[in-house]
C-alpha cells in the first residue's frame, strides 16, 4: 500500500520533521487531506506552510523521542494549527519528562552533557505541552504499530506502517549509522537489542529517519554484522 509521505528539515542540526497522510478514516475540519506530524523540531511556520501547500492538517502530532531537537516546534505549531480541534499530541511514557510543562530541567540536562551549555536551549525555550496521550511497545496509534526501542533515550520509538511498509525511526537508525548513546537515557546495550529488533522486520520497508536520508531495512542490515562484531 502506497502512502502519501513529505518531509521538511527543520533547525540547527538538521532534523526531519516528516508529514504523513492519512486514509479516509480519518477526518479533520476544511476538506483537507488528515496527516500526520511526526517530530516537529523546529521552525514551526515552515512546516505549517508545508501542510497549507500539501492542503493536509494533522490529527496527531507524533514524538519518536523527546530530545529538544525532535519536539522543539511544537510550542508554536499548534498556535498556527488554526480553527478546529487541535491534533492530539503523543509520546512513549518513557520520555514524557521532556514533553510537559517542566520539562526546561530535563533538555537543559541533555544539551549541557551533548555541548557543555544549555545557552542553546535557554535561548529558545518556550513551554511545552503535555502530551494527550502516551503509548506504550504494541499500541496502535493512527495507522502505526508502536514499536519500544530503548537505548538512544529510555522511550524511544519506531513508528511502524506495517501495511504500508514504512517505519519512522528516529535517532536509533539513520542511514549508514545510529544514534548516540552518551546522553541522559541513553544506554548501548538497550540500543544494541533495539537496532537488533529493528533490523529484523521486513526488509524492503522504507526507514524515515531522524535525520538524514531515507533507506531501507535491507540495506542498513549490514549493522547487524557490525553489532555482532562489537558484542
Amino acid at each position: 500500500m502506497e502512502k502519501k509521505i513529505d518531509s521538511i528539515v527543520v533547525g540547527d542540526v538538521s532534523t526531519n520533521c516528516w508529514l504523513y497522510a492519512l486514509d479516509g478514516a480519518y477526518e479533520v475540519a476544511g476538506g483537507k487531506q488528515p496527516c500526520v506530524v511526526i517530530d516537529p523540531g523546529a521552525d514551526a511556520e515552515r512546516i505549517a506552510a508545508r501542510l497549507e501547500t500539501l492542503n493536509w492538517s494533522p490529527c496527531y502530532i507524533l514524538m519518536t523521542h523527546g530530545h529538544f531537537d525532535h519536539l522543539s516546534g511544537l510550542p508554536a505549531l499548534l498556535d498556527v494549527c488554526g480553527d478546529g480541534a487541535l491534533p492530539k499530541i503523543g509520546i512513549h511514557r518513557g520520555d514524557a519528562h521532556y514533553l510537559c510543562p517542566d520539562a526546561l530541567a530535563a533538555h537543559q540536562e541533555s544539551f549541557t552533557v551533548a555541548a557543555g551549555s544549555a545557552a542553546y536551549v535557554n535561548a529558545l525555550w518556550q513551554t511545552l505541552p503535555n502530551a494527550d496521550f502516551f503509548f506504550e511497545e504494541g499500541d496502535s496509534v493512527g495507522p502505526f504499530k508502536v514499536l519500544h526501542l530503548p537505548g538512544h533515550t529510555g522511550g524511544s520509538v519506531c513508528l511502524h506502517d506495517e501495511a504500508a511498509g514504512v517505519a519512522f525511526t528516529g535517532d536509533t537508525l539513520f542511514q549508514g549509522s545510529f544514534g548516540r548513546t552518551d546522553l541522559p537515557g541513553g544506554n548501548w546495550n538497550q540500543l544494541r537489542r533495539s537496532l537488533k529488533r529493528l533490523l529484523s522486520i521486513e526488509g524492503d520497508t522504507v526507514v524515515c529517519a531522524g535525520h538524514g536520508e531515507p533507506t531501507t531495512i535491507r540495506e542498513e542490515s549490514q549493522l547487524l554484522r557490525y553489532l555482532d562484531q562489537i558484542g
